[in-house]
């Protein structure tokens, strides 16, 4: 009894290991898709000024 409880408790703390995996990624795909979005305003910005849209 003692080692399928051990082994259902580490069980346990790989799930909460690959969840806190997986919160840690989707937090740097959060952070990357922000500064994607910067950089495509400020590309779409002086693409504009090119054409005499912006100052």
């Amino acid at each position: 009894m003692s080692d399928w409880f051990s082994t259902a408790v580490e069980m346990q703390r790989e799930i909460v290991r690959a969840q806190q995996a997986q919160m840690d990624a989707g937090a740097d795909m959060l952070e990357a898709s922000e500064k994607a979005a910067k950089a495509q305003v400020s590309a779409w910005k002086a693409w504009a000024r090119l054409w005499g849209w912006g100052k």
